[in-house]
């Protein structure tokens, strides 16, 4: 979707400033960082950074250069830099103030996720949004989400956002840790946070457009998920078999060849309607069973998709974006990390690396993401912001 606007050739300076830094001393990272944006009037920062920095020295190496600009954050399982697609690194971007105005929130405990604090939440941002705003709320505002990719709670923390949002819509990740699944974080007011979740909400009188979408297609093998545990994300059966023994069937694997390769390349989906959404497995456990990176639940039906076309998929997908508010300003990218390893696997990162250098991508490799009310897995999803527009 886009907001209701029309062009105007007037502009007061550039629109954003990306940037970023592939050092890993996390001091060095910080100033190089601040010093890659170089925008004089931010109305916020926004970074993602590789688990591996020691969290504290790089927080508070943040807080000393950017001091009290507004400054959000999240882990990663792999960057997006000006330059493309690496990890290591720390990358980000700052929007202007002369075109957005942004409020965020920290949404702490998401182990006591209260539905109704979340209503609270997203009720004050909005208030203040509408204080400060340049332009209507509706038609030219967005949300952005990031999540503890941890925590388990996206499915509800993202349907109670999306209700409490009404109908302005909502992008983010999941954060990551490099694969590791133990500790992923997200930033606020100057620390790190575990179990916590950050809402960012963004008013703008720049044109924007949502994507979401994969490059995938379903294949004739299903599963019944005949036993599960929909809280921990575990299929402990499917068609009342060991869950592992019967994705390796359908899969063509055996036992020892599962790891997250071979996850990222055999990926399952649920149909909703006529969409499919895929449902990535995480990992392999001891007694068969097999862990998701989102939502499962005992009933569903499973699908096998086969690989399609991920290059030319995006790339249609961006020229459609372009057809729609002109080449952008920048792309804030959530971009699965099954993704990742599949154009590792199929040696397409550096072609895909030269897309999102092309069309201004800037953003961060996920444990899931988020599209209004949906926890997704093997997309692309992000808000392409074009250029600065007059209110109609």
């Amino acid at each position: 979707m886009t907001n209701a606007v029309a062009k105007s050739s007037v502009t007061n300076g550039p629109v954003v400033s990306v940037g970023g830094s592939s050092s890993r001393d996390p001091e060095t990272a910080a100033i190089e960082f601040h010093r890659s944006l170089a925008m004089d009037n931010p109305a916020c920062v926004i970074f993602y950074c590789c688990v591996d920095y020691d969290r504290e020295r790089l927080a508070a190496a943040l807080k000393e250069q950017f001091g009290d600009i507004p400054l959000m954050g999240c882990t990663t399982a792999g960057e997006i830099l000006p330059g493309g697609i690496t990890d290591g690194a720390i990358t980000g971007f700052s929007l202007s103030a002369d075109y957005f105005v942004v409020e965020s929130s920290l949404i702490e405990n998401l182990a006591a996720f209260s539905e109704t604090q979340t209503h609270s939440v997203v009720r004050r941002s909005l208030d203040k949004l509408a204080e400060r705003a340049v332009a209507p709320l509706e038609h030219n505002s967005f949300a952005m989400s990031m999540l503890d990719g941890m925590a388990i709670r996206e499915e509800l923390v993202l349907s109670a956002l999306n209700s409490a949002l009404s109908g302005i819509p909502l992008v983010g990740g999941s954060a990551g840790d490099n694969m590791h699944f133990r500790n992923t974080h997200v930033y606020s007011d100057g620390k790190f946070y575990g179990n916590a979740a950050v809402l960012i909400m963004v008013n703008t009188v720049c044109s924007f457009s949502v994507l979401s979408g994969h490059h995938l297609q379903a294949g004739k093998e299903k599963l019944v998920v005949t036993h599960a545990d929909p809280e921990k994300r575990v299929a402990y059966e499917f068609n009342a078999e060991p869950a592992a023994l019967e994705y390796c069937r359908i899969s063509g694997l055996s036992l020892d060849q599962l790891c997250p390769k071979t996850f990222a390349l055999h990926p399952l989906s649920v149909q909703i309607g006529d969409s499919s959404f895929v449902r990535s497995v995480q990992q392999v456990n001891d007694d068969l069973s097999l862990t998701f990176f989102c939502a499962i639940d005992n009933g569903i039906v499973l699908s096998d998709m086969e690989s399609g076309d991920l290059v030319g998929e995006f790339a249609d997908r961006m020229s459609a974006v372009v057809d729609e508010i002109g080449e952008p300003e920048l792309v804030i990218g959530y971009d699965c990390i099954h993704r990742r390893i599949e154009m590792a696997e199929h040696g397409t990162l550096e072609k895909v690396s030269e897309l999102y250098r092309r069309y201004k991508v800037i953003g961060f490799n996920t444990y899931g993401e988020h599209c209004d009310a949906m926890h997704i897995n093997h997309t692309f999803t992000g808000i392409a912001i074009g250029t600065p527009e007059k209110l109609i």
